[in-house]
């Protein structure tokens, strides 16, 4: 079985192969893109991740624009926002949905297409392998050094005593962890609006924490992984705010999830 690490490295690989293609065998090499990209846990999972509630159309009207001089393309500045758009992109060339002499216009209005591919190569496919590559080694974060560095960070705050009082005894696993995760994330709720960070602050962590609810209620384990990560992240800087994520992140690994 691949690692998540060589997962990533395989795409960027077939991208490189991508990047440096000729117009002609493009397509080829776009169906073999999005098999290294489903046949690999990492990147399905967060693609599936970025693309539900992806406004698609949107974006890509926002991307695509012509001006008196002709046709050109802009990618979005987030980068969770140009990966998906690209990939989802791909999808759609990949399936004829989309031609992509259609898209190779818009860098270069001679229809020229070698040297609009090259243009499309170098401002559109190397974002796109730069930033799915860091954002995957981002999520990678539950293995080695920083898998370690979670399990000291909860240690810490439990030996900081910062647990929401009343909350002492062993939580549940199994039928019953979807419950008291909710229950624990809902005392992290009440305790984040009674601390004295900014409103700013606490609107953030509270959106975070509302995101990572939804998706223990939906059940979708790569989802969960995900948002917990952001949650985490989120509620890292702040130590001083009483939270249970000790007790959260042991539930979630003994059920696997993480």
């Amino acid at each position: 079985m691949r690692t998540r690490e060589q997962s990533l490295n395989e795409f960027s690989s077939v991208l490189d192969s991508l990047i440096n293609a000729k117009y002609l065998f493009a397509g080829a090499r776009i169906f073999d893109t999005l098999k290294t990209i489903n046949s690999s846990k990492i990147l399905s999972d967060m693609f599936e991740y970025f693309s539900d509630g992806f406004d698609f159309e949107t974006i890509l009207s926002d991307a695509l624009n012509e001006n008196e001089e002709g046709k050109y393309f802009i990618l979005p500045e987030k980068n969770t926002d140009a990966i998906t758009l690209v990939y989802l992109l791909l999808k759609e060339i990949n399936n004829k949905n989309a031609q992509l002499t259609d898209l190779l216009d818009y860098f270069n209005n001679s229809k020229n297409y070698d040297n609009a591919y090259k243009t499309f190569a170098n401002d559109v496919l190397i974002p796109f392998r730069d930033y799915t590559v860091e954002i995957g080694r981002q999520l990678i974060g539950q293995t080695t050094e920083q898998y370690t560095q979670i399990h000291e960070d909860t240690e810490e705050l439990s030996n900081e005593e910062i647990k929401v009082e009343n909350v002492t005894e062993k939580v549940a696993v199994g039928v019953n962890s979807s419950t008291t995760l909710i229950r624990l994330l809902d005392l992290d709720r009440l305790s984040i609006k009674q601390s004295r960070q900014k409103d700013e602050e606490k609107e953030e962590l509270l959106y975070v924490l509302d995101i990572f609810a939804q998706e223990i209620k939906g059940g979708d384990h790569a989802r969960i992984r995900l948002s917990y990560l952001a949650y985490y992240y989120a509620l890292r800087p702040f130590r001083k705010v009483k939270n249970n994520l000790k007790e959260i992140t042991e539930i979630l690994m003994e059920n696997k999830i993480v």
